[in-house]
């Protein structure tokens, strides 16, 4: 997977944003009309030049670019660059503010590099860790903070190596769907990215937990709701009614205990087993 991201970094089209991580809870609204100025021309310069800047620490790929590669190969990606570093970040962040960078509401920072969007943050004060929800016991703290299963891996730049959380590519492999962390500060947001990765990321089962979330959330939003939210992120809607209706379906049924494991997608259909 190392060679699909290498590949991907290198020589693959810049993505349009046709789907948003959120796994570190950014807001991810950019001024398409504020230009940043950038020494770099291609990413992968920009994070030698960053792992140069912490040389006593890593910088890390974080989310949806490695799930993406998995799942899909080095094609498959079309969102946003996460990355997370640990170490200086006083130093870090002075090197951010001289290519432009422009610090978000959570305290990380976004620029462009070379076309890509880039959002870049201190491992230790990510919004779960800040808040309380995950104690910071090294960089692998950091798959307990991300929405779903699928988020929950980091890819060191300098080494190549991988920090996953246990059974991830095992879920990955059998396309089993997770809710990590159900705390985030935009819960509509949250219950919109895991109904579109549902209807769109080709899931097969999702555990009973992620049912669980998912039948509850039916019961704080309607399905106009969550749709609405989603095209005014995403500017398109692949969540269907019939799977938000499956859910709230679920509530006035025995299999709100969820008792019987997780669901399985069959031809395209939900079905507990």
């Amino acid at each position: 997977m190392r060679s699909r991201v290498e590949r991907l970094l290198r020589f693959g089209d810049v993505p349009q944003r046709e789907d948003q991580q959120g796994s570190l809870d950014i807001d991810t609204r950019v001024d398409p009309e504020v230009a940043i100025p950038h020494p770099n021309k291609s990413i992968v310069e920009f994070l030698d030049f960053v792992s140069d800047v912490v040389p006593d620490g890593d910088v890390y790929l974080f989310g949806g670019v490695l799930r993406d590669v998995a799942l899909f190969g080095y094609r498959g990606f079309a969102s946003d660059l996460d990355l997370v570093v640990e170490g200086d970040w006083d130093h870090c962040v002075k090197y951010l503010a001289s290519l432009g960078a422009h610090q978000n509401k959570f305290g990380g920072f976004r620029l462009d590099v070379a076309g890509w969007p880039v959002d870049i943050w201190n491992a230790t004060d990510t919004w779960a860790i800040r808040q309380g929800l995950v104690r910071y016991h090294g960089i692998a703290s950091l798959t307990e903070t991300t929405v779903l299963n699928w988020d929950a891996i980091l890819m060191n730049w300098r080494t190549g190596a991988f920090v996953c959380r246990e059974g991830y590519l095992e879920d990955l492999r059998e396309r089993t769907l997770d809710v990590v962390l159900v705390a985030n500060p935009n819960p509509l947001g949250m219950i919109v990215r895991v109904f579109r990765h549902l209807c769109s990321k080709e899931a097969r089962r999702v555990t009973s937990a992620a049912a669980k979330f998912l039948t509850e959330s039916t019961t704080r939003y309607s399905y106009t709701d969550i749709v609405n939210a989603e095209r005014r992120s995403y500017g398109n809607s692949m969540i269907k009614r019939d799977t938000y209706k499956l859910f709230e379906q679920m509530n006035d049924s025995e299999a709100t205990s969820f008792s019987l494991g997780a669901i399985e997608i069959h031809r395209g259909e939900l079905q507990l087993v």
